[in-house]
């Protein structure tokens, strides 16, 4: 007698995704991911011009985050007939129909965590010159015990907006309603927002929120004109179908001791150095100083103030965002895949140049400033082509190429060594006051004063 064949549901719960998978993602990174979707539909709304040098000018998304709702609002042409049911489904089955564009959407759930983690309920409307469409997440639907999937969609019959998505959530959960308003969430988002779309924004696409127009932040780094001087380090390749650019240098000049202290006993959270990650135009990864790229291994010394002026950027392209190396929240990275091992080599080999330039010039920074103080600001990703201009090709890898520049190096070895120990904070400030009438001072100037005056009581004698 054969076993009786019997079924279970294998599918997922409404829980899952409303309460569950919202965990995995910060607030503002899911603000982050609805205006990737702003973006992704300016590809789509104008794919014959996305090599040109602004493909997005005249498109832009607006935010509106105020006490009890959010909106975003694009006019980047709307969800096309054939995208809609992928759109709201929970899971994008493919990511064919994206063609030969550079997009970085292909897991599916971008949009829908974002409702879920910021409102109660939602409305989505899209104009499409095709179709004409809006979405209610009604409270009920977005209860984790409701286990209705079916999404009402109502056709609109009438409507002056123009081409683009519409995002409304009415109202916002109670944990997220106090945070998302306050002035300091909202200078970071700004920030954030101006750093990760920077290079988007560079290209023509603009972004609000609350009516104030974001400007573009990108990476600058220093260049001497001709040979020699100060020159970052410049990698391109082609690695399967991903364009890859690596090119690290410094931003600014060397770190004084002074500012080292200064950073340690009053951080001010402007901290730029570090290498960050850019996949078809958007930051990926920003400013790491981790094993992640390549700090600490191959002979590169772990992150230290010290290195505070060394910055870098690698920019991954490709019409198939597949092959990106990009995690779900499109915020981290595939630190296994194929591709980026091999860019990771490329940072690893980038980093070290410059580290090593700065532990020979330590404790004789001020003798390096001439470098710096005639070297240019370029564009690391769009004005700095050493690579394809000057570089060389790198062994067993076809078609790539590498620049590694030369820095300048102490014409003798410097008999000035640097003096460092640690004290209580307390017996410092009595000394400064011994010295200065104050206490407050640096550590560095206290330590020096003393030093200078003991060196002059043993000439003396």
């Amino acid at each position: 007698m054969a076993d009786k064949e019997t079924s279970i549901y294998g599918g997922p719960t409404k829980r899952f995704f409303v309460s569950m998978l919202t965990r995995d993602i910060e607030l503002d990174d899911a603000i982050l991911d609805l205006i990737d979707n702003c973006v992704d539909g300016a590809m789509r709304a104008s794919p014959g011009k996305v090599g040109s040098p602004e493909p997005f000018k005249g498109y832009r998304a607006d935010l509106t985050i105020e006490k009890n709702s959010f909106q975003i609002r694009d006019n980047c042409g709307g969800i096309p007939p054939d995208y809609i049911e992928d759109a709201f489904s929970l899971g994008r089955p493919s990511i064919e129909k994206d063609g030969d564009l550079p997009t970085i959407g292909m897991y599916g759930i971008g949009m829908k965590r974002a409702i879920f983690k910021i409102g109660k309920n939602a409305t989505v409307t899209s104009i499409h010159k095709d179709a004409r469409v809006s979405v209610d997440y009604s409270d009920s639907w977005l209860n984790p015990e409701n286990n209705d999937w079916d999404l009402p969609l109502r056709d609109v019959l009438i409507s002056a907006q123009k081409p683009g998505v519409t995002i409304t959530c009415h109202k916002l959960k109670d944990d997220i309603k106090g945070h998302l308003t306050s002035d300091h969430f909202l200078n970071s988002l700004s920030e954030k927002v101006s750093e990760h779309f920077g290079y988007i924004m560079q290209k023509g696409f603009e972004i609000y929120i609350n009516n104030q127009k974001l400007k573009p932040t990108t990476l600058p780094l220093l260049a001497s004109r001709g040979k020699g001087g100060i020159q970052p380090f410049d990698y391109v390749a082609k690695i399967g179908d991903v364009h890859v650019k690596v090119t690290i240098g410094f931003f600014r000049p060397l770190v004084q001791e002074r500012e080292i202290e200064e950073e340690t006993d009053r951080p001010t959270g402007r901290e730029r150095a570090g290498i960050s990650v850019v996949c078809n135009d958007r930051i990926v990864l920003l400013h790491d100083r981790t094993l992640v790229t390549g700090w600490g291994e191959g002979g590169v010394p772990r992150y230290h103030p010290q290195f505070r002026a060394i910055a870098g950027l690698v920019v991954l392209m490709s019409n198939n965002a597949e092959h990106l190396p990009i995690s779900t929240t499109k915020r981290g990275l595939d630190v296994g895949s194929e591709v980026y091992l091999k860019v990771r080599q490329a940072c690893v080999e980038g980093i070290k140049v410059f580290t090593d330039f700065t532990n020979k010039w330590k404790g004789i920074e001020k003798d390096a400033s001439e470098f710096f103080e005639t070297a240019e600001r370029k564009d690391a990703k769009t004005q700095v082509r050493l690579a394809a201009d000057r570089g060389v090709a790198v062994r067993g890898m076809a078609g790539a190429k590498k620049f590694k520049p030369t820095l300048p190096t102490p014409e003798t070895r410097s008999k000035r060594r640097r003096i460092s120990f640690m004290k209580d904070l307390e017996e410092i400030d009595r000394v400064s006051i011994h010295l200065f009438k104050e206490k407050g001072q640096p550590p560095s100037v206290v330590g020096e004063r003393c030093f200078d005056r003991i060196l002059k009581e043993s000439s003396d004698v």
